[in-house]
């Protein structure tokens, strides 16, 4: 068996996840979600929208709208430092795609959990809202939240809170 071959069978069964610090804790999205990472970036505030939405700021040219991780998960407002940064996700809705900011504390890793390793998320017990909670991952010995990005970013969910 060829070294290729080898590397190949490795990845089977894994799935990569972006893994990052929010107050204190370590969380995981998969990173095939993400787009981009990039150092935190004064946002401008958007009127009447809930705390958690930071605001907007310019990425690339594209208006992208933040999302306070931290404050999301009803745990407070995040403290901006040097290790402060914005993770845009892919967020579908209907048949297209727009990006999303979440502010994070520090980037920890991107990494593989193997797929045996991931089980069901728990009825209770979590810091954070289950539905915000896609499965635990056991990872280095330890289990930690993979996030649903899908349910943290719900647009409609969004839009009636202010409404």
């Amino acid at each position: 068996m060829n070294q290729e071959t080898t590397q190949i069978d490795k990845k089977i069964g894994q799935d990569q996840y972006l893994l990052f610090y929010v107050g204190g804790d370590i969380y995981a999205i998969e990173a095939l979600t993400t787009s981009e990472i990039v150092e935190y970036s004064r946002t401008t505030k958007v009127p009447v929208m809930p705390s958690f939405v930071k605001g907007v700021t310019n990425i690339r040219g594209n208006i992208v709208p933040v999302i306070d991780l931290q404050d999301r998960f009803g745990l407070g407002k995040s403290t901006i430092d040097a290790k402060s940064s914005i993770v845009v996700i892919n967020y579908k809705i209907e048949d297209r795609v727009i990006q999303i900011g979440i502010i994070i504390d520090e980037v920890y890793e991107v990494d593989d959990i193997n797929t045996n390793q991931i089980k069901d998320a728990p009825e209770f017990g979590a810091k954070i809202d289950k539905r915000f909670i896609l499965r635990m991952g056991k990872y280095q010995g330890n289990y930690l939240a993979i996030l649903n990005t899908q349910t943290i970013l719900d647009v409609n969910e969004l839009s009636k809170l202010v409404g």
